[in-house]
């Protein structure tokens, strides 16, 4: 979604300003609602989150009124909102068209072309924008988010510091460019720079939740996890942040805060089957498996084709010797993630134990062409090939995983096929 900038006023505060423009020009004539009236109401809906809403009373009153650019500007600022990209630059260009000197409907193009993945078109937009005003806010900050989204970390933050030299008191771009240099490994300056960003805007639950992980990485855990506790009251509904929170909860602790916290989630009527497999995982650990199987078996009610919550069952069937109903389950989280290297481990190590030693080599070995460095994939091959008689090729098997395994404990790291 795109959020209002500096510089970048948001829906509702655009559709004051456009209505005010376009009110006396357009005659009654073109329909039975106020086009200032429209544009005020879907500036409303927008502010409340409604931006698909806000999209739908906007269109008919741009049929009628195909050359105004006000109107098709909301309109494309509503769609791209919404998600809705390819209709949104349509209505970009409409705007451009109808008023070619407009460098709002110059960034929002650019903006809609990033998020389309088309990024050599969005930097040509938004670099004609800086010609032409090298002081907008904004511009580079969004320049910033294209090269992010490709992976481009260092332009990503190369754009975010142009930004900040404009706009020191950026909130948006120090978030970001704290984020980058938390990815980096460089904590003081992304610490500098989240700090002043929650600062500058303490209801940023993404500054908030950047900065709790700097104090993570800086074994702060406290701090970490009261900055986490403000992220998610900021924003209760975004779920992987709420995820983050409760794994970070257990991790340090404090369980019960989690299960609590994932639970009022669901009481309140937030509906995502992550947040079953998390309360799920958390009753395994307790040991308390039919709880654990009852969550994980709402998650898949809720979201069949959810890989995890197949994965997490067939786990917990599997430990209580289920194996049958455990293999099944493998096999669906399978189908429904065939690149996730860990399924095709375990259900190399059911077919193992059944005698199918075959079947189970080839599974292993997929599992390593995804996963190279999983010690107990390169174990149990080795394990099949010397029952198969491969005796050279499971001594190979047997050195790779003592030598990975020396790795991984010298660094205090585990897989997730080594955590049980």
């Amino acid at each position: 979604m795109a959020s209002s900038g500096p510089g970048r006023p948001g829906l509702r505060a655009w559709a004051l300003v456009l209505a005010a423009s376009i009110g006396a020009t357009i005659p009654p004539s073109c329909g039975s609602k106020n086009p200032a009236a429209v544009l005020d109401e879907a500036g409303r809906l927008s502010a409340a989150g409604r931006n698909a809403d806000a999209a739908k009373i906007l269109a008919p009153l741009a049929a009628r009124l195909p050359k105004d650019y006000a109107v098709h500007y909301a309109l494309a600022r509503a769609l791209h909102a919404a998600g809705r990209e390819e209709e949104a630059l349509s209505e970009a260009r409409i705007a451009i068209d109808a008023s070619p000197g407009s460098l709002d409907a110059h960034v929002l193009r650019g903006e809609i072309l990033g998020a389309l993945g088309r990024d050599d078109e969005a930097l040509d937009e938004l670099r004609r924008v800086v010609a032409a005003d090298p002081q907008r806010a904004g511009v580079h900050r969004i320049m910033g988010t294209v090269h992010a989204r490709a992976g481009r970390l260092q332009q990503a933050a190369n754009q975010f510091e142009k930004e900040l030299a404009v706009h020191p008191q950026d909130a948006e771009t120090l978030t970001e460019i704290g984020i980058y240099y938390l990815q980096v490994g460089k904590l003081a300056e992304a610490s500098e720079r989240l700090e002043r960003a929650a600062a500058i805007a303490p209801g940023s639950a993404r500054a908030l939740k950047g900065l709790a992980n700097v104090r993570f990485k800086q074994q702060r855990s406290k701090e970490g996890l009261d900055l986490q506790r403000r992220a998610v009251r900021l924003a209760p509904e975004e779920v992987d942040l709420l995820l983050e929170h409760s794994r970070a909860l257990v991790s340090y602790g404090q369980p019960e805060e989690a299960r609590h916290n994932l639970t009022a989630a669901l009481d309140r009527g937030v509906l995502d089957a992550r947040i079953h497999v998390e309360l799920g995982k958390m009753a395994r650990v307790r040991m308390a498996n039919d709880e654990a199987a009852d969550w994980f078996k709402k998650a898949i009610a809720v979201t069949p084709g959810l890989a995890e919550a197949h994965f997490n069952y067939a786990k917990l069937l599997q430990y209580m010797g289920r194996r049958d109903e455990a293999l099944a389950e493998f096999r669906q989280a399978n189908r429904l993630a065939p690149s996730d290297p860990y399924a095709y481990y375990y259900i190399g190590s059911i077919l193992a134990e059944q005698g199918n030693t075959d079947e189970a080599i080839g599974l292993y070995r997929r599992s390593l062409q995804l996963d190279p460095y999983n010690p107990m994939a390169h174990y149990s091959l080795a394990r099949a090939l010397a029952r198969s008689g491969k005796s050279a090729e499971a001594e190979a098997e047997f050195a790779l995983h003592a030598e990975i395994l020396k790795r991984l404990l010298g660094t205090n790291q585990t897989g997730v096929a080594t955590a049980d």
